[in-house]
């Protein structure tokens, strides 16, 4: 970060505002701009005012001369020169002259209260005497409020709608005639459109087309371009991409190529590729200025500092150092969420701190960070606005920040919700635990949800809900139904423990009468509120509260199996979960998190003794099927009484209903001792087998 301070600072409370500008017109324009919007907000008439002539200069003594200049030259993104009687702005483009435009109207709201800001975010910097550069010219917090074009603009971060002309895996938009076949590739010379030839001229002429209908050239407005292969291992090896460089298993010589090409012909926008994959392996020669690439985060730990000692971040430093020789255009696509879980409240923000410092010690240039995107999560306008700012500047205070913001954004109910968010980012970071980006509620309470914490929380909210109005009201409200889902969650693991679903009798779990009320108030207020998805792929509430519904259909839960030790003789990576097969709570089939014992190793074979089965006849087994996650029902199941093998049920003999395979198995259990059940699985590919209950009655 680059910083020149002064010792002291100026007020910006004056008589009045004079705003002018460098004679140059897009000078004048933003001066214009902020004249406008300064002086909307004033309840009074003259106190904010143009340029201020020798002549008249006695009537307005006391007023602040604001100069403003857009300046694309300076060595920073912005300059204060900031004296008693006079404010000189310098900003280097117009994205930041609308930021600082802001940030000026917030500043001068809060030494001056004839101005009304109940609108705007709150400011981040104070106006002192400085140069700064921000810490990553590029800056998305993928959460929903920054989604809003409007806000995000205001707040200094960028947004996929307004800042990008290709974004992911979208290359195929700008085909114009898909019968051309020469836009695509040659894999083992057979025409592929599973994948590009980025050596085509028609695809580069395409591409150009797109840009200059859709776009412009670049003299207008910036634009970035994602030029990236489909997500797959195939590689065009025509001649003209061979010629290039092209292998088997490498297509960046042809990729680059066309990027070359693409940065040439539009100087005014930025393209942009990814290491990953067919694109892994670095060019050979450096990329344009206004070209520059993606690396995925992915393989870093999430949530805790990054540590050269350890394999994965070392790995991750060299592939930085390698395209570092290419590019100064270095972009991270990072991560901010549990994508199985949107709705439980992550601390992210201590975590996100400590990796972007770290990032900016490695040059990186720009960070997608990747979140809940169009969903809801709890607190992701805290999240947006704290995140932005770190991205800006990455020593910033994360608790002041938190806590001025929910201040000001939620005036009756903030002091419980800091303390509630800003407790769990310490306890997080006091963990010093990775959290999972894909975890079910048992990884959530191992690493980042402390319980009864949150139970306290939940209940308090409740009661605070009631003394708040209007926007506040509304905003609590969506924050209390998606903790009813994270409320449900914890009930579902703590079975029959405290803050469970259920009470047990005997072998038979009874739901309790509250989770039927958490379900009615979650599926009341699910559209109400605007909430669709609790994950990324296939979340949607609906089927989870279906799920809960058909457990609520069951009554009581019966299971005579339950409180026998089960034994697993396979060596099964999900050991600590082997309660789960016989917790009386089924599965929920639209969820592998939800209920299931996974086995993702060898074939898995659960043991355990028949002494309090002899009146039972039946084994009934439900297997999760979900081919997309290499779910499937065991090939086999084998029963062994004694240690004498007694049936063989194979996968064809079991019922199917959709995503479950259910097994039944009659048997004798009057004379067993003990009980081997063998689940054979899948063969061929690696696959896993998640079974959610041994039911035994």
């Amino acid at each position: 970060m680059n910083s020149c301070k002064a010792n002291s600072q100026p007020s910006l409370k004056a008589n009045g505002y004079a705003i002018s500008s460098k004679e140059d017109e897009i000078s004048v324009i933003w001066a214009e701009y902020l004249y406008n919007h300064l002086k909307k907000r004033c309840a009074e008439d003259g106190i904010v005012v143009k340029t201020i002539d020798d002549k008249n200069k006695k009537s307005f003594a006391g007023f602040k001369n604001i100069q403003f200049e857009v300046n694309p030259d300076i060595n920073y993104d912005y300059c204060i020169d900031h004296t008693s009687e006079e404010l000189y702005i310098t900003v280097r483009n117009k994205e930041t002259a609308l930021w600082i435009t802001y940030q000026l109207i917030s500043n001068i709201a809060t030494v001056d209260s004839r101005f009304d800001v109940a609108d705007l975010p709150i400011p981040l910097i104070d106006f002192d005497s400085e140069c700064k550069s921000f810490d990553f010219s590029y800056r998305e917090p993928y959460f929903r409020p920054n989604l809003n074009e409007e806000y995000s603009a205001l707040i200094g971060t960028n947004n996929v709608e307004r800042d990008w002309g290709l974004w992911g895996h979208n290359l195929s938009k700008v085909i114009q005639d898909p019968s051309i076949e020469d836009v695509y590739s040659l894999v083992n010379g057979v025409r592929n459109r599973d994948q590009f030839s980025f050596s085509s001229p028609t695809l580069f002429n395409n591409i150009c087309e797109y840009i200059i209908d859709n776009y412009g050239d670049g003299n207008v407005k910036e634009y970035r371009f994602m030029i990236m292969p489909n997500d797959n291992q195939l590689v065009c090896t025509c001649p003209s991409c061979v010629a290039l460089g092209n292998t088997e298993d490498n297509a960046t010589p042809a990729v680059m190529d066309l990027i070359h090409k693409l940065a040439d012909r539009f100087p005014g926008h930025m393209f942009f590729t990814t290491a990953y994959m067919t694109t892994s392996i670095p060019p050979t020669t450096n990329l344009p200025d206004n070209a520059g690439v993606f690396i995925s985060t992915v393989s870093l730990p999430k949530g805790q500092t990054l540590d050269d000692s350890k394999a994965s971040v070392k790995a991750f430093s060299k592939q930085l150092d390698k395209w570092s020789k290419k590019t100064s255009n270095i972009y991270l696509w990072d991560y901010a969420a549990n994508f199985d879980d949107y709705l439980t409240p992550l601390p992210i923000l201590y975590g996100l701190q400590k990796q972007l410092l770290f990032f900016r010690s490695h040059g990186v240039k720009g960070i997608f960070l990747n979140a809940s995107g169009y969903d809801y999560s709890p607190f992701d306008d805290v999240k947006t606005f704290v995140a932005g700012a770190l991205m800006m500047d990455s020593e910033i205070n994360v608790k002041s920040l938190c806590e001025k913001y929910l201040e000001k954004e939620y005036p009756i109910s903030h002091k419980l919700l800091s303390d509630y968010y800003l407790s769990a980012e310490h306890q997080f970071e006091s963990k010093n635990k990775a959290y999972d980006m894909y975890g079910g509620i048992n990884q959530i309470i191992s690493s980042y949800l402390d319980v009864d914490r949150f139970i306290q929380f939940y209940e308090d909210l409740i009661i605070v809900i009631g003394k708040t109005e209007k926007e506040e009201s509304d905003k609590l409200h969506k924050l209390l139904t998606a903790l009813t889902y994270t409320r449900l969650q914890i009930a579902y693991v703590r079975n029959d423990k405290a803050w469970g679903a259920a009470t047990k009798v005997n072998t038979e779990l009874v739901i309790k009468p509250e989770i039927e009320r958490y379900i009615n108030n979650l599926e009341e207020n699910t559209k109400l509120r605007g909430l669709g998805n609790y994950k990324e792929s296939d979340g949607k509430l609906d089927n989870y509260i279906t799920e809960w519904r058909k457990i609520l259909s069951y009554k009581g839960l019966k299971n005579t199996l339950m409180g026998t030790t089960i034994k697993i003789s396979s060596n099964s990576n999900e050991s600590n979960d082997i309660y789960m097969l016989n917790d009386g709570m089924l599965g929920f089939s639209t969820d592998y998190h939800q209920g299931w014992y996974l086995s993702t190793t060898d074939d898995l074979a659960a043991n355990f003794s028949a002494e309090k089965l002899r009146s039972c006849s039946e084994i009934k087994l439900h297997f999760l099927r979900m081919a997309r996650h290499q779910i499937y029902p065991p090939e086999k199941v084998i029963l062994i009484v004694d240690n004498i093998e007694i049936k063989s049920i194979d996968s064809l003999q079991m019922n199917n209903y959709g995503l479950i395979d259910e097994c039944i198995i009659p048997i004798d259990f009057s004379l067993a001792k003990n009980i081997e059940l063998k689940f054979i699985r899948k063969q061929g590919n690696k696959s896993t087998i998640a079974c959610d209950e041994i039911v035994i009655n």
